[in-house]
Order: structure tokens, then sequence, then C-alpha cells
């Protein structure tokens, strides 16, 4: 470990950047990848492309970086690498690691994850759940003031939401994401 190296935490990760792109109702899916040192980046797609709103839902297999699914992807760019998002920001490390141990952390997690592609509107796993089970396995969070960035859920959805919270006096959380300061382990767990 060299000397302007720090292992401490929390601490915000500047070399990564999160990306988010909310979705739009039938136009587009959106679309989370991560970031990291401008030159490589992670995301999950549908093993095939494109998806109609049928096999969105039905499911897909998944695979890394959209590889041999679209001409951008390999197995360390994701397509989007190096386009804005509707959100952007820099996670926070909240477990000790040097930087490198992080960098080899993600990769690992991101080359040995395997699983189907699914929108839905429960937890199902997709771009949106791959980074934040990278983020659970490699000890990364949103970091203050960046939660919103998951978005409200399924625009579709957006409705039903909004007029259950004006009858019930509570904000609806989307049902396809976790809750607040729950892992996506534990969702898996659950479903189980």
């Amino acid at each position: 470990m060299t000397v302007t190296e720090s292992s401490s935490a929390p601490r915000t990760i500047e070399f990564v950047t999160v990306k988010r792109n909310l979705p739009l109702t039938w136009r587009s899916y959106g679309h989370w990848w991560i970031e990291m040192d401008g030159e490589e980046s992670y995301g999950w797609w549908p093993a095939q492309c494109p998806v109609g709103v049928l096999q969105a839902f039905k499911g897909t297999g998944g695979i890394l970086n959209g590889m041999g699914v679209t001409e951008e992807g390999t197995s360390n760019r994701d397509p989007n690498h190096g386009l804005p998002a509707d959100y952007e920001f820099h996670p926070v490390l909240i477990s000790e690691k040097t930087d490198d141990t992080l960098r080899n952390d993600m990769r690992h997690y991101a080359h040995s994850f395997t699983g189907e592609w699914r929108w839905s509107t429960r937890p199902t796993m997709n771009c949106r759940l791959f980074q934040l089970d990278l983020f659970d396995a490699v000890g990364l969070v949103d970091g203050t003031g960046n939660y919103h960035t998951r978005g409200e859920g399924c625009p579709a959805l957006r409705t039903p939401r909004r007029v259950a919270a004006r009858l019930t006096g509570r904000r609806r959380w989307p049902g396809n994401l976790p809750r607040p300061g729950q892992r996506v382990g534990d969702i898996s767990a659950r479903r189980s």
C-alpha cells in the first residue's frame, strides 16, 4: 500500500462513478452501470436485444455489459460507458479496504455474476439490482444525498403509488427496489 492510498472507511470513492438512467414509460427500461477509473465499466443486460414488453416481464438470460448482444459491450466496458446519465455520483465505501482491493473486488463480482434479466414490479435481477448487489458485495453505499437517484420505480405504476400515498398518508416505496437500508441479499433470501 502506498502512502497516499487509504484503507479507511467511510470515504467517498472518487475513481468510481455510479450512473443511473431512469425508465421512460413505453420507451426505455432505463439502465444503471458503474464506471471505474474512466477506463472500465460494468452493467447487467438482457442476453438478447431488443427486449419486448412481454419478454421483459417474463424474463430472459442476462449478460455482463451486453457482450455479444451489442457491438459496444466488452468484458470490461458497458455499452453506455462514458455517456452522461440522468444521475451520476461517487459512492461511499463503508468497509475498510484499499483502492486496489476495491477495484479487484468489483471486477471479481462483475465477472463471476450469473443470472437472469427481468423487469418486474417485484425485486428481480436486472441492471438496477446488479448494481445494488455489487454495492453490497464490495462494501459501497449510495452516500448522503444520492438515495433519490434510485428513482420512483416503474413509471407505469407511478399514478397508483401516488393515489395510494394520498389515501394512506404514507409514501409507497417501489416494490421492485430494496427499501432504504435493506440489502439485496435479504430480498433474495426472503423470496426463496
